[in-house]
């Protein structure tokens, strides 16, 4: 009786992981995308950093425009919107972003990718990283055993 409750947990995990793999690269996009402006602060007029750790591409929002998640510190985690169009930037391998004086300017300062291609910067929202690794981890079900 044990063996075929674990047989069909076994096969529900399964099926379960396979549906995820199965959505598209623009619903993961999505997906994550509304988490993290789920998070998001309302837009500010600037951000400070010294340096970018990573970044995350998050796709197109509701308007068109390209959004980005950058890392700037340990749970510092910023939303940025850049201006349309902003040719392949989901390709883009590594990012920099313009400052002065370590601070990047909504409207001013630039993303810069690839061989010479940049976008503007049109909103920087400041993410509440560790309440949405809090919500995540808190919705993910517990590996115990039985």
């Amino acid at each position: 009786m044990k063996t075929a409750n674990r047989a069909s947990i076994a096969i529900m995990a399964c099926m379960m992981s396979l549906a995820a793999i199965a959505q598209s690269p623009k619903q993961r996009d999505a997906e994550n995308l509304a988490r993290f402006q789920h998070y998001a602060s309302p837009p500010q007029d600037s951000m400070h950093y010294f340096r970018l750790d990573r970044f995350q591409s998050l796709g197109p929002n509701a308007q068109g425009d390209d959004v980005l998640a950058v890392w700037t510190g340990v749970n510092q985690v910023y939303l940025l919107t850049v201006e349309s169009p902003c040719l392949r930037l989901e390709y883009a391998n590594a990012i920099a972003l313009t400052s002065t004086s370590g601070n990047v300017n909504a409207r001013m300062d630039y993303i810069r990718y690839g061989r010479d291609r940049q976008c503007r910067i049109e909103t920087i929202r400041k993410v509440d990283y560790k309440a949405m690794r809090a919500a995540r981890s808190s919705a993910q079900p517990s590996g115990g055993g039985t």
